[in-house]
């Protein structure tokens, strides 16, 4: 989408043209697009900062497909980081209730609902609270990132009658996703969505909840811009590195 001349690599002016196109479509994009006059106009030849990183202060380097996959997977990183030091983590280590309430925080659940799955998560850990380390927390949101074929993997298990329960959750994890979760982290997930107690993930709420909080209360359109580029570029990197692969 980015490389309009075809050399597989991406250049500053194909990056702006492109980068103006989708924040035209945002709800900022619209209200200032008529607008120049004003002063709030969407200039393109802004040097952002996002612009800046990709081609230097000159303008004069280019973007590949693997700086950006990089550049997405640093972001990935340090976001999730932000998210785990949120808690104030002691020793390293966030609670189980603390990491139960990271995964529904953006869920759209009501209240009560989210308070009767965290109150289930302290009771079942009171008298063997181990606590959630960074590794395991970023393990968590890799495996997260792929929740639309884990969605697929787990279906194919409900279809066939089989309960996704503590050991197929952690198969469908390291095949689907590529990530080995722990025990801990995996008994912490099935009490979080056991609602009926029978030690088995609900899985079609776990999925619809994962979904939902991977858009961190952006599912209205109020954003500039960003969040649609990011993923527009990485929709593309993947697309082409797959096109890649098999040719």
């Amino acid at each position: 989408m980015f490389d309009l001349d075809g050399n597989g690599e991406i250049q500053p002016d194909e990056f702006v043209k492109v980068t103006n196109i989708i924040r035209a479509q945002t709800s900022t994009g619209k209200r200032h697009r008529d607008h120049a006059t004003t002063g709030s106009t969407l200039n393109s030849n802004i040097n952002s900062a996002l612009t800046t990183y990709f081609f230097g202060e000159k303008l004069d380097k280019k973007l590949t497909i693997h700086k950006f996959i990089e550049f997405q997977r640093k972001l990935q990183h340090e976001i999730s980081k932000l998210e785990f030091e949120r808690f104030e983590p002691d020793d390293g280590k966030i609670t189980e209730a603390e990491f139960g309430e990271s995964l529904v925080v953006y869920a759209g659940l009501n209240d009560k609902k989210r308070s009767r799955m965290i109150k289930r998560v302290k009771k079942t850990f009171k008298e063997n609270a181990q606590g959630v380390t960074l590794e395991e927390f970023l393990n968590v949101q890799q495996f997260l990132r792929s929740i639309h074929d884990i969605d697929t993997a787990l279906t194919f298990y409900h279809v066939a009658g089989a309960a996704v329960d503590p050991e197929t959750l952690r198969h469908v994890g390291k095949t689907v996703a590529g990530v080995e979760l722990s025990e801990h982290i995996v008994d912490i997930i099935i009490t979080l969505f056991d609602e009926n107690g029978d030690g088995k993930l609900s899985h079609k709420e776990f999925v619809s909840v994962v979904k939902y909080r991977g858009m961190r209360g952006l599912e209205k359109s109020k954003d500039t811009g960003i969040a649609k580029l990011l993923d527009a570029m990485w929709k593309c990197a993947r697309e082409t590195k797959k096109f890649n692969w098999e040719s």
